[in-house]
Parts: C-alpha cells; structure tokens; sequence
C-alpha cells in the first residue's frame, strides 16, 4: 500500500502536510531534505509534471513535481509503481487547484492545508490505491528497428517498446527482459519524451 504521502513547496524544501496510512515509519523532515537536496543538485527532478521513482531501501519513493508542489509517497514495493504515480499526480493537481493562488501569498501557516487531508484519504483510496489500480504503458503505432539503426533509439529503448502492447506492467517488462527496474523506467520515460507512448488503466478503478 502507499505507506504515507509527504506534501513539500519545492523552493523552500517545507513539508506542508502529511497522512501515514501504513506502519513504516519516516521523518517528513528526514523526506524533505533529501528531495530538497535532489532539486538542489537537480539529479532527479525536471520540470513539468514528470514522475519519478526513487529506491529507497525496503521502499519506493515515488514522487510529482508541478508548479513548485512536490507530491512523495512512500511506496511498497510490492504495488504497482505506474498505478502510485498516477494517484501521485492526481493528488498533485488537486492540491495545486485548490491552493495554487494561497501559496503566491502564503505566511507560513500550515492550518489551512489541513483541510486537504479528506481529498488525500478520497484520492489514495486511504492509502490502497495503487494495490486496486494497474498502470500499463501501451506503444502508439509500431516502432521500427530502423531507429536502432540509425542512432535514434538504443537496443534497451526498443526492446522495452516492443513489450508495450497493453498487457504488461513495468514490473512484468522488466521481469521478462531480465532488465532492472529503474533501466525500464529510463526506457519508458525516454519512449514518453518522444511522444510513442500512453498510458491505459485496466485496474478495478479503470471505466
């Protein structure tokens, strides 16, 4: 399950609002310097709305930056990663709906962002979200291995796309190719940047 969601302004580093919904337990401030480091290096984040999955020991960090709001949570690695992000993001939007206009005058007091937690428990499912929902990354069209050939993509991008048909998760992918994860990550984010791939729900929330 998502263990706990950690809500930081990325230029301060400040955690405005956390919800713990597993047993682990994690400092919000031991969360935010780390993220606050990673922007400051800009190792991990770019900006956008990209998603990023990070290995932190017997658990993922998945995290979404838009509009200066950094969404984490920390993530059993036994869920499905794509299926975290995505409920990642839609905390992210809501959050930035709600109190992107709040934040350009914002004083420092955290009391307001409280009412925010019953939209996290909605969103999250109270923390169970990403074990209901399956993210799959699915190919738009058909890739040719010309683009191997001609220097446009690498062997480890095109082998990644041939397995986007729609029925595989990350995780299966990189089972499948004997790939680590995070290579299959670089690979689907490479195939999102070059605008030939989607992304399709067929969990219990999919419609």
């Amino acid at each position: 399950m998502i263990q706990a969601i950690y809500i930081l302004v990325a230029d301060s580093g400040l955690c405005v609002l956390d919800k713990k919904y597993g047993q682990a337990e994690m400092d919000p401030n031991l969360i935010s310097g780390f993220l606050t480091a990673l922007i400051s290096f800009g190792q991990e984040l770019s900006s956008g709305n990209r998603v990023h999955v990070i290995d932190f020991g017997a658990f993922d960090i998945c995290l979404s930056l838009r509009s200066n709001v950094i969404v984490a949570a920390t993530v059993d690695k036994t869920d499905d990663q794509n299926a975290a992000m995505s409920v990642l993001a839609d905390v992210n939007n809501a959050f930035v709906k709600k109190y992107k206009e709040f934040l350009n005058e914002w004083d420092g007091n955290l009391e307001p962002f409280e009412q925010f937690t019953p939209i996290i428990d909605e969103i999250t499912k109270n923390g169970k979200a990403s074990e209901m929902r399956i993210i799959v990354p699915v190919l738009k069209g058909k890739v040719s291995p010309m683009l191997v050939r001609l220097g446009q993509m690498t062997q480890e991008v095109f082998d990644v796309a041939k397995m986007c048909k729609g029925k595989l998760t990350s995780r299966d992918i990189a089972d499948q190719l004997g790939m680590p994860m995070k290579d299959v990550q670089k690979a689907l984010h490479t195939l999102e940047d070059m605008d030939m791939l989607e992304w399709q729900e067929i969990g219990e929330f999919a419609e």
